[in-house]
């Protein structure tokens, strides 16, 4: 007479948490998103930031930033504000070049796992901003493009005719290079930031270009050569020594001059003594 062997199943919730972690710590991004739908339990376990940190948080209206303060996504690495052809209205989409980059800056400040921010250099207004909470936010990142004008590629041509599989990659790069790169520091900010990135800093690449044009060059009478002098060379407040004590902190560094004093020949002096 022939034996029956039925199988039996374990649910999931009599595993020991610990293991229930380990699953989960091996599960790719998509999986991890199925899992949390599952049961209670693995809800619960799964809203750990740590199974979330490979997430990036687009932030393109005010809204968007009580992503930010899900728990899931306080550990999140990466936030995309380039507001590229993601719904909402013209409106919405401006929000946080325009005016909701302090609002944004709040929200990191409390967040300190955060790397990267796409996009950051096209938004406007972080001189208004509290200048320790620029520092903090920007010596916590990994990459930082300090620039202000309008953005330049070199080689772009030669580029597009050697390497036509890439055609759509340089498309969108052509669109964003058009626009105004708005990273203008104050002079206070600049001076904090410098010093911050010298004594210890998370920056991995640095870009510096058109630091001089801090104030508004437009509004200074063309008669007053005096005072349009006082308000270039902003890079000039910070010392030879500091500028090359920072820069030579960063593993990598651009250093693009958009006019000749974005940076002094003493500041360079003093960044070719330490390297040399």
């Amino acid at each position: 007479m022939g034996q029956s062997h039925s199988q039996s199943q374990t649910h999931i919730s009599v595993l020991p948490n610990e293991v229930v972690v380990s699953i989960l710590q091996h599960l790719p991004p998509q999986e991890i998103k199925s899992a949390v739908l599952v049961c209670k339990s693995l809800r619960e376990m799964g809203e750990k930031p740590r199974f979330w940190t490979w997430a990036v948080v687009t932030v393109n209206t005010k809204d968007d930033l009580q992503k930010l303060k899900r728990p899931r996504l306080q550990m999140v690495q990466e936030i995309d504000v380039t507001q590229g052809s993601h719904g909402g209205t013209g409106v919405q989409c401006n929000w946080i070049k325009e005016e909701g980059l302090a609002d944004l800056f709040q929200v990191i400040g409390e967040i300190p796992t955060v790397k990267r921010i796409r996009g950051l250099e096209f938004c406007k207004g972080i001189q208004d901003i509290e200048p320790d909470l620029v520092v903090g936010v920007l010596n916590s990142l990994e990459e930082l493009k300090l620039c202000y004008g309008f953005a330049e590629e070199d080689g772009e041509e030669d580029e597009e005719e050697d390497d036509e599989e890439d055609e759509e990659e340089d498309e969108e790069k052509e669109q964003e290079m058009e626009q105004e790169m708005q990273m203008k520091l104050s002079t206070e900010q600049l001076e904090l930031l410098f010093t911050a990135v010298a004594e210890k800093t998370n920056l991995k690449f640095l870009q510096v270009s058109g630091q001089d044009m801090l104030k508004d060059m437009d509004k200074t009478d063309e008669t007053d050569e005096v005072d349009e002098m006082d308000q270039m060379d902003e890079m000039d407040t910070i010392s030879p020594e500091l500028f090359a004590a920072a820069v030579s902190n960063v593993e990598e560094v651009i250093l693009k001059e958009h006019f000749k004093e974005d940076i002094t020949s003493e500041q360079f002096e003093a960044l070719y003594a330490i390297i040399a």
